[in-house]
């Protein structure tokens, strides 16, 4: 399909690109080395991936026709209630390797799969039942929802909470337990956690500051840092991890 190239559009693209690679180096390096802190990453990866999708993808006039408005609409691109628990389990894997889900943590993904059985009811009703836009009369990405937003941006803010929190606990048992705590502390999971968090609270001043939704190019810096600080930091922590 056509991709209508812009300076915008561009430049989120090569983040994309980026972003969809070390999703794969990942699941590759977790496959091979039944690694499930690699595995838990390149799940968190592709979903930041996803999330500037609508964006690129709006740039490059995916919006403006039938056929590619479509998917736009029908794709869920943006799970955003499943980045926080992605990466509070990536972050538990990673410092504790006999990690392991229990029933209980699956309760932790039932607000995304709820969303996604939403999605679902919304395509059927539209595209098989009634064969016309009844959910998307508006005209409205449903990702892009002033409460879908909302909710998703609490609930990474509350799950990159938990995260610093066990890693302030992690660190305080090694420093107890171990003489080489300084050795094993991951220290870049804590400042990648802080760089996440304050994108976040970035974000939510620039809710209060300019709550006009319909103002879309007006947040091409809020997409563009997303995915820098997303993407990139993973990957070369990825790089430094590999070469030691």
């Amino acid at each position: 399909m056509q991709f209508d190239f812009t300076p915008k559009s561009g430049l989120l693209l090569i983040f994309f690109v980026h972003g969809l690679v070390f999703c794969f180096l990942l699941l590759k390096k977790g496959w091979q080395y039944q690694d499930k802190a690699s595995l838990w990453l390149s799940l968190f990866v592709f979903l930041c991936a996803m999330y500037i999708a609508p964006f690129m993808l709006g740039y490059a006039g995916w919006y403006s026709d039938e056929p590619r408005r479509n998917i736009m609409f029908y794709v869920p691109f943006q799970q955003l209630l499943l980045i926080g628990p992605v990466i509070y389990f990536y972050t538990q894997n990673l410092l504790n390797k006999s990690f392991k889900i229990s029933k209980k943590d699956v309760l932790h993904f039932l607000p995304a799969l709820a969303y996604f059985v939403y999605t679902l009811i919304v395509f059927v009703t539209d595209k098989i039942i009634l064969h016309q836009y009844y959910f998307y009369a508006d005209g409205q990405d449903k990702d892009l929802d002033p409460w879908y937003q909302v909710a998703g941006l609490v609930s990474m803010l509350v799950y990159l909470y938990l995260s610093l929190r066990y890693y302030a606990l992690y660190k305080r048992i090694a420093f107890e337990v171990v003489s080489f705590a300084d050795s094993i502390l991951f220290n870049w999971i804590q400042r990648y956690l802080l760089a996440l968090l304050l994108i976040s609270l970035l974000r939510v001043l620039f809710f209060i500051l300019n709550p006009e939704w319909g103002e879309f190019g007006s947040k091409f810096w809020y997409y563009l840092c997303f995915p820098f600080c997303s993407t990139t930091s993973p990957s070369a922590a990825m790089l430094i991890r590999c070469s030691r």
